[in-house]
């Protein structure tokens, strides 16, 4: 039986290298870069807050004695925080949150990229994976370009069918995945312990017909702060602090 309360709980993945970055990212965690004085990881907390989150799990692992230094036990922010850390090992996406299973109190929870924020209603996207009773339900983005994204091709009733691969040649509108998910704890049991394991290429496509749902929210806003042309980006944008809307 699945509640009907929203969860209040999430994991923060932000233990990422960040190579593609460059240079920002040799002492700096990506989720902390500074965007008009604060780490964009900054305003993901106060986002999720806002929506009804206050408890986090932040998976850590690159430089992450930098994200405990700034963060804390989260009580700045009137939330709870948490640390997950293998010691600096890289475990992807889905062995972080395997890391973290003894850490998170719940049955459902939510899981988000630590850089990418994407403006998506949680408790709209808990009451889609609530009524499916889900495995795993995903925040799907709509993109004008999906060439540097894969797509996922989403069913009438929700049912994610297949994910498409990066096609930089592609080009055109999509629909992504949004870094943005709700987890059934039960689903952990597929990770193994203490590896380097993908959602995207390792978990998610054995779910596809067993329970991997979706709902894409074309109009919320979303940006991934992966490029540094999307790093400067956001830093221009009024949400961050900046100067210019969007």
């Amino acid at each position: 039986m699945i509640p009907k309360a929203m969860p209040q709980e999430a994991v923060l993945l932000i233990g990422g290298l960040g190579t593609r970055l460059g240079e920002l990212t040799k002492n700096t965690p990506k989720p902390m870069l500074p965007l008009n004085g604060r780490p964009f990881l900054e305003y993901l907390l106060l986002r999720l807050n806002k929506q009804g989150c206050r408890r986090f799990i932040l998976a850590v692992a690159y430089h992450a004695e930098e994200v405990r230094r700034y963060f804390g036990d989260g009580k700045k922010w009137g939330v709870d925080i948490v640390y997950s850390d293998p010691d600096g090992r890289q475990l992807g996406t889905g062995g972080s949150i395997k890391e973290a299973e003894e850490l998170i109190k719940g049955g459902h929870f939510f899981v988000l990229n630590g850089d990418v924020y994407f403006d998506a209603p949680l408790r709209e996207l808990w009451a889609f994976h609530a009524q499916q009773a889900a495995s795993v339900t995903l925040g799907l983005a709509g993109v004008p370009d999906g060439g540097r994204y894969g797509r996922v091709a989403l069913e009438p009733d929700g049912h994610i069918s297949a994910f498409l691969e990066k096609d930089p040649g592609s080009g055109g509108p999509a629909t992504i995945n949004g870094g943005l998910y709700v987890f059934d704890k039960k689903v952990l049991g597929a990770i193994p312990c203490g590896a380097d394991f993908s959602l995207e290429r390792e978990l998610f496509p054995k779910l596809t017909g067993r329970g991997l749902y979706g709902r894409c929210f074309p109009k919320a806003f979303f940006i991934d702060i992966g490029t540094p042309e999307d790093y400067r980006r956001a830093g221009q944008l009024r949400r961050f602090g900046g100067a210019i809307g969007e």
